[in-house]
């Protein structure tokens, strides 16, 4: 009698998964059936916000059914981050999410509201922004050298504009301080424009920041000293990198992905995974990328989304505990 009840279960379960197989491809092909909701988990407006707009117009359009963004800003991002993981896990809860609250995030928060590496299911790495070290035009400094030679030889002296504690342009100074044994003045800013606009004002001397510094650069307001990139971009093609400049560790490129809530399913996964790569090789999305000074990110897998969350947080753990470096 046992032996019966150990078969009857093992075909259950057998059969359980044969439907299961069945029923996948079945599941990819009717989703979606309403509509979708896509979290921005930043304010509304900038950059950001106009990369998210662009990946929910191409999906409306390649999906058929509307795909409405809730911006959900808070708290460098957890909080919308949050919202994604808190969701159903049904494919009509996805978000873009940024290096920030998905590998940053983690050591700089002692009570973050999600795991990232088990609490999401990466869709799809989908732009990469460069990060440049920029001084006012009128400075002094006109070389990446001369920066880290003030640094070393001023040290409390050298101030340097932030998006605010915690943000990218934070942890790209502090890793520079530790790789000069430069101790700078942070002051920080609420976001990375009036940060530029306190370098073009004067108040502090050096920014690590995004692109939104080309066009100061272009108009001649600003100097660019490096790009924290593995090789020189294609929006800043003369613009050295911190690798040829001596400083290979001094590296930091802003990239966002479409996540979903962990359990989602596969065919869905996959599904949103080839829908979100066609609409970034369209003409309407490579062009706006020119101006938004943005690229496509050269690998949209799976598998490579998952493998730069997790190695971005072992990379910058050590950094930020070095510098003591919080965000609350």
């Amino acid at each position: 009698m046992t032996s019966f009840k150990m078969m009857r279960r093992t075909a259950v379960t057998a059969l359980v998964a044969l439907v299961a197989s069945w029923q996948a491809p079945a599941l990819a092909q009717q989703y979606p059936d309403r509509p979708i909701k896509f979290v921005w988990p930043y304010a509304a407006g900038g950059l950001g916000a106009n990369l998210a707009r662009l990946l929910t117009d191409g999906l409306q359009e390649r999906l058929g059914q509307p795909v409405v963004m809730d911006v959900r800003p808070g708290a460098g991002g957890t909080l919308g981050t949050a919202a994604i993981k808190n969701a159903a896990p049904d494919g009509y809860t996805i978000g873009l999410s940024t290096i920030a609250p998905l590998s940053l995030g983690p050591s700089l928060y002692k009570n973050l509201p999600y795991d990232s590496t088990k609490d999401f299911e990466p869709v799809a790495m989908t732009f990469i922004g460069p990060n440049l070290i920029v001084v006012n035009s009128s400075s002094p400094i006109k070389t990446f050298g001369d920066l880290v030679a003030f640094a070393k030889a001023n040290p409390g002296k050298l101030s340097y504009g932030t998006a605010g504690n915690g943000s990218t342009f934070h942890l790209t100074a502090g890793l520079f301080s530790q790789l000069t044994n430069g101790q700078m003045i942070n002051v920080p800013y609420r976001g990375g424009a009036p940060a530029f606009m306190g370098l073009l004002g004067g108040e502090v001397q050096v920014v690590f920041g995004n692109t939104d510094s080309l066009p100061h650069v272009a108009a001649g307001k600003m100097r660019a000293l490096a790009v924290m990139s593995p090789k020189r971009v294609s929006i800043a093609p003369d613009v050295p990198t911190t690798a040829e400049l001596g400083m290979p560790e001094l590296m930091l490129e802003s990239w966002y992905g479409v996540i979903a809530p962990a359990g989602t399913p596969k065919p869905i996964i996959d599904r949103l995974n080839r829908e979100i790569a066609a609409v970034l090789e369209t003409p309407r999305v490579k062009d706006a990328l020119k101006t938004l000074n943005t690229e496509v990110a050269p690998d949209t897998s799976t598998a490579t989304f998952r493998k730069t969350i997790a190695s971005e947080i072992a990379r910058w753990k050590p950094v930020i505990q070095a510098a003591g470096i919080t965000a609350e």
